[in-house]
């Protein structure tokens, strides 16, 4: 933990006016009080919100010690921001000077806490999700290797023994497709193609027509056409010519 910046800090003499004004000038809730070089107080918004309805005639002239927190809740630079976030939480206090030999050399404000939580979590979140990621990217490989060594090479023989059926021919082109390290590529290129859109990608490879394709994926063939159409858009394509399975090869 550190946050080693500027501190700004009054006397214990120093007007409500001065202190509220440095803080409204320098953007800060709370100033340090500080006597001889030693820290004997803290001053904050709070503190004037919750003392001044106490005095029957403010002045904004009165001193800041009349209106300060002497009872200063800190922490050293050998803590952590977790040490600092549960010292805030048990004693409800919204600020803590960090000290070194008597010495105020910082301060850490809830804000800071609660960035750093945010930050921690956030870096938490993403090796959960990095961990998510390679689980998948490990059952895919596991998928394709069961479909390459035990389902396409039955579907392969019965495709032979049935040559009539079509449906094994376009189960055997389907489940290699799965397995090719060209569908890979597609579904881990930077286009982020949508699982629609690779289906349609596999079926144009296999030289179904818009019909066809709308037939086999349950789909009108305006939806196609529109799936179509993001293809083109996400390859660069839509003011070119030229066949989108012909641009994919030259670049998968």
């Amino acid at each position: 933990m550190a946050k080693k910046n500027k501190v700004w800090t009054v006397s214990p003499e120093t007007s409500l006016y001065d202190a509220l004004r440095i803080m409204d000038e320098k953007n800060i809730g709370a100033v340090p009080v500080i006597e001889g070089g030693k820290l004997i107080g803290i001053f904050s918004e709070r503190d004037f919100a919750r003392k001044a309805a106490a005095v029957q005639q403010l002045s904004l002239q009165l001193p800041v010690r009349k209106f300060m927190t002497k009872r200063v809740r800190h922490v050293t630079s050998s803590n952590t921001m977790e040490d600092c976030m549960a010292m805030m939480t048990t004693h409800r206090v919204r600020h803590l000077p960090i000290l070194e030999k008597n010495r105020i050399i910082g301060i850490i404000t809830i804000g800071d806490a609660v960035k750093h939580t945010i930050q921690e979590q956030k870096f938490v979140l993403r090796k959960v999700l990095d961990s998510i990621e390679e689980g998948k990217n490990n059952l895919r490989m596991n998928i394709r290797f069961n479909v390459e060594q035990n389902i396409l090479p039955l579907v392969t023989m019965l495709a032979r023994r049935y040559p009539a059926d079509a449906s094994f021919r376009l189960l055997e082109e389907h489940l290699d497709q799965i397995s090719s390290e060209y569908y890979r590529k597609l579904v881990t290129s930077k286009f982020n193609f949508t699982p629609t859109e690779i289906s349609i990608i596999k079926l144009l490879k296999a030289h179904y027509r818009e019909k066809e394709i709308s037939e086999t994926l349950n789909i009108s063939i305006s939806t196609v056409k529109k799936h179509k159409y993001a293809i083109r858009g996400k390859l660069g394509m839509r003011n070119k010519s030229g066949n989108i399975t012909t641009h994919l090869d030259l670049i998968a």
